[in-house]
């Protein structure tokens, strides 16, 4: 991998722990590592000094993930130069050769020093520790918290839970879904209620007895039931669920969390379009649903208005329930696992996560753009994407959350359209 003149360093020595330990708690992915992994992965990672103007070549990258922690790098495209690395820049805490296709060969400027980490042994220990991961949720609930869940609970054991309308949308739908034709145009519709949404799921997984696989997608449940039996379906699930807001405080959170998921949706289907792994159709399903436990909260919260005078009161509740609820209906409800692990961790915003970009990551990034660009006024714990890990991650996909413009302005292009469809009556 490099000229016979450069000069592997003995990696126990002191200098040489100091830089590796230090590399460790910044390179990706090794920083996705708890303190003990780190430490035991340092054991038997290397320094090499690497001298001027020598090469370093792909060779064995397949072993090792290595990282400049010290000089630059010029790197060539067979004879043709295509960029420059330094030490301590945002790309030196990528692993060299991380992509071969880009760059195959990387020439020292001056002398430099290389930190090797042993690939096989970081795959193993962050198995390990997403395997051995444990979630604990600590949860001092309130007397209105009981109120709601025990009402929700009540639904539940009754195998029926109820997936509320709001008005104004409903009176939409049903003024304009039977002039629509198509299937595409149909599922826009529909994916307009995040109720009606996991309602129309829901049938469509239990039609046929329940034996098909599980839908991941609205077009994928009209094309189960059949366009006839999903609107028929559709009026009676609004006559039913459409509820009234019994006071101020329920009627302004419902408005609020069917803007945000409206625009989380939207943001979701965009970013997907990014990825080729991805589909656009799941990743909308699983945006609409990542929140459904706050739909279950407000509904329930209007059965039991005395105890909701107040807009703090609300919030606290469902900052309190509504990942507990999220993750219980949908597992109750035989969602695919994807589903479920949105609704547990979308907001878990400084969680580590190693592999590919999930749609649980795609949910997480929308609602940070949200806050970032058109917050709506209230006290808000979620963070700045300055400092996550998941930023990182997703500006290596070409994702970049620091400059959102682009894909809101996609994002709100998609609501108009959807506007527009409904509309149409």
């Amino acid at each position: 991998m490099f000229k016979s003149d450069s000069n592997p360093a003995v990696s126990n020595s002191d200098e040489n722990k100091t830089l590796i330990l230090a590399a460790a708690g910044s390179v990706s992915p090794v920083n996705e590592l708890n303190a003990v992994n780190r430490a035991a992965l340092c054991k038997s990672a290397t320094v090499v000094h690497v001298q001027r103007n020598d090469q370093l070549k792909p060779e064995g990258a397949n072993r090792w993930l290595m990282y400049l922690t010290e000089g630059s790098l010029t790197l060539y495209d067979g004879k043709d130069e295509v960029g420059n690395i330094a030490a301590k820049s945002a790309e030196s805490l990528q692993p060299l050769f991380q992509d071969k296709s880009a760059y195959q060969l990387a020439k020292t400027q001056t002398v430099a020093k290389i930190v090797k980490f042993g690939r096989e042994q970081l795959d193993i220990l962050l198995r390990e520790q997403q395997k051995n991961a444990i979630t604990v949720m600590d949860v001092q609930v309130t007397e209105k918290d009981n109120a709601v869940f025990d009402s929700i609970m009540a639904e539940m054991k009754m195998g029926k839970p109820s997936m509320a309308s709001f008005g104004e949308a409903a009176t939409k739908i049903l003024m304009c879904h039977s002039q629509v034709a198509g299937i595409p145009e149909l599922a826009e519709i529909i994916q307009s209620d995040p109720g009606l949404s996991m309602n129309i799921v829901n049938a469509a997984n239990k039609a046929d007895g329940g034996a098909g696989d599980s839908i991941t997608s609205i077009r994928g449940a009209i094309s189960r039931l059949g366009v006839e039996t999903t609107q028929r379906n559709l009026e009676e699930l609004l006559k039913q669920n459409t509820i009234v807001p019994a006071n101020d405080v329920i009627e302004r959170r419902f408005r609020r969390y069917m803007q945000r998921v409206a625009l989380s949706t939207a943001i979701v289907q965009v970013l997907s379009k990014e990825l080729p792994d991805l589909q656009p159709e799941v990743a909308t399903l699983v945006a609409l649903n990542s929140d459904i436990g706050e739909l279950m909260i407000i509904e329930h919260a209007n059965k039991n208005p005395e105890h909701f005078a107040e807009d703090a009161d609300l919030d606290g509740v469902i900052d309190n329930l509504r990942t507990i609820v999220s993750g219980w209906l949908l597992s109750d409800w035989d969602f695919p696992e994807e589903f479920i692990n949105s609704a547990n961790v979308a907001r878990d915003w400084y969680r580590n996560h190693t592999g590919d970009i999930t749609y649980t990551d795609l949910v997480t990034a929308s609602l940070l753009i949200i806050q970032s660009e058109m917050p709506d006024g209230q006290p808000s714990s979620i963070p700045n994407a300055d400092n996550l890990l998941l930023a990182r991650r997703l500006q290596q996909a070409g994702i970049d959350l620091k400059a959102p413009t682009e894909i809101m302005r996609a994002a709100t292009s998609k609501l108009v359209n959807v506007q527009s469809l409904l509309k149409a009556s």
